[in-house]
């Protein structure tokens, strides 16, 4: 009864939005070819040959008549509710080259999945393989070395507080429950990043399984290539089973947020530009217009790793403001980690750019839009400067290193019939600020095109097309934020 519900939704979803989209007889078309691939998928793999792969490998296979599959294929932006053939859990690299021979002999769509939050709902799919890496999530420090070495399952929350008992850290997402592996892979903006870079940027090694079995360390020293592709590039290339990050002194910091009056998102915008501005590495903050019935309001989520009392001063023009809400304080870097983030998962749209500047004209754009907002929209803007926009442009793939602002455009629905009105307003705030935009970040988009992959990479795309004919020519790992393999230039 479930499965015919969840269809018959499916299903309903698809007229509506054909009827939006003015297609509805190719639409629906599409969505009965959904069904009648999960149902050749499913007639195609005989038990033999499940029971075959589950025998080989030392962790489990999750099929939909296993008990805990209902849960395993959920994942964090409830907007996607997808259904594959198998989830394979992985208990080791060696798993991971099963699997990934499995579903290329099984001529499947696979997805890797480490801690599920994918903006774009890439951490599962329709009648595929799931490379499932949340029970790879052991974390080893070397207080000595100031290294930690954790498997690709592991999530912010596993790395935080395995290097926390240490007085370590290292850039992390600001999300406890966001997996490291795919953070990192795409470059990993955090707190800490304007003072020690981004997540890729203390990335000091990774062992990677490629699509032909191969498990390979990748460093500085040993496959330089792929090191460079995996430090912004996504998994496009293998799929990541441990990485060794760099570690840095961090213990209790000075953060907390400033939530103010509704009304004034110009001139609140305008102090956050002059604050970034004058801000040194040490101090990270993020901007949040909310929108709400009762007008839309500006938050400034600061953090500042130095001494307090010159956090404090550093503040001192933004408690000027006149804050309604002021819980700014000295907590330990865990706290602040874990700090005004969604607690549970949601459905969600998600788009971003890049903006070098936060010009005036940007601003009132984003003032008019969030001044005539949805109560379930949001917009969050997270200032790139110091330490992560010192990195030069090719010594990564990830792109993101001239200092500039990331906006990230966010709708969110707790019913069907909110989808379509959260989607239109990210779109159209999307539209109106791109004449001021350059570049977008890979990690925090909830769409996917050719044309945003490489605005993502800009002048490194070229080199990741290459690398990603040499290490995956079939596109086998496709379902990502994709670099097709290297071909002639339409452009």
């Amino acid at each position: 009864m479930a499965l015919t519900t969840r269809r018959q939704f499916v299903q309903q979803t698809a007229l509506a939005a054909a009827a939006l989209c003015g297609h509805p007889i190719k639409v629906l078309a599409e969505a009965r070819g959904i069904f009648e691939t999960r149902k050749q998928n499913a007639a195609s793999l005989d038990a033999d040959a499940i029971r075959k792969l589950a025998s080989e490998i030392a962790g489990h296979v999750l099929t939909p008549e296993t008990s805990d599959y209902e849960s395993a294929r959920m994942v964090f932006n409830r907007a996607f509710d997808q259904r594959p053939a198998l989830i394979v859990r992985c208990a080791g690299a060696s798993d991971v080259a099963r699997a990934l021979e499995f579903a290329q002999n099984q001529n499947l769509p696979l997805a890797v999945r480490g801690g599920g939050h994918n903006r774009a709902g890439f951490s599962v799919c329709d009648g595929g393989v799931v490379i499932d890496l949340s029970k790879m999530n052991r974390v080893e420090v070397d207080a000595g070395k100031r290294t930690a070495r954790a498997e690709a399952g592991a999530l912010v929350g596993d790395l935080d507080h395995a290097t926390q008992r240490f007085g370590l850290a290292t850039t992390s997402g600001g999300c406890p429950t966001v997996g490291i592996a795919g953070l990192t892979l795409g470059g990993g903006e955090g707190q800490l990043m304007s003072k020690y870079g981004a997540a890729c940027d203390n990335l000091l090694s990774a062992q990677v399984v490629t699509v032909d079995g191969r498990q390979l360390e990748v460093s500085q020293n040993s496959n330089a290539d792929l090191f460079w592709a995996i430090r912004g590039g996504g998994g496009n290339f293998g799929v990541a089973t441990t990485l060794e990050y760099q570690l840095h002194p961090v213990t209790d910091v000075l953060a907390g947020t400033l939530l103010y009056p509704a009304g004034r998102i110009s001139e609140l915008l305008g102090a956050f530009v002059k604050f970034v501005a004058a801000a040194p590495d040490d101090v990270s903050v993020v901007g949040g217009v909310l929108p709400s019935e009762q007008g839309t309001r500006f938050r400034m989520l600061v953090f500042h790793c130095g001494h307090p009392l010159q956090g404090n001063e550093l503040f001192r023009p933004l408690r000027a403001l006149k804050p309604q809400e002021d819980n700014v304080r000295v907590m330990s870097y865990l706290e602040a980690q874990a700090a005004a983030f969604l607690p549970a998962p949601v459905a969600h749209f998600q788009t971003d750019l890049f903006l070098p500047e936060l010009t005036t004209a940007a601003i009132a754009t984003l003032t008019t839009a969030t001044n005539d907002a949805p109560p379930n929209t949001r917009v969050f803007i997270v200032p790139l400067f110091g330490a992560i926009s010192r990195v030069g442009l090719s010594d990564t793939a990830f792109a993101l290193r001239r200092p500039g602002y990331e906006v990230d455009i966010v709708g969110t629905w707790s019913a069907p019939a909110e989808k379509a009105g959260a989607v239109q307003w990210v779109k159209s705030l999307r539209d109106n600020l791109q004449p001021f935009a350059h570049g977008v970040y890979v990690n925090q988009l909830g769409e996917t095109s050719e044309e945003l992959v490489r605005a993502a990479y800009g002048p490194n795309y070229a080199r990741l097309a290459e690398l990603k004919k040499k290490y995956d020519p079939k596109n086998v790992l496709r379902l990502n934020q994709n670099i097709k393999p290297d071909r002639p230039s339409t452009h």
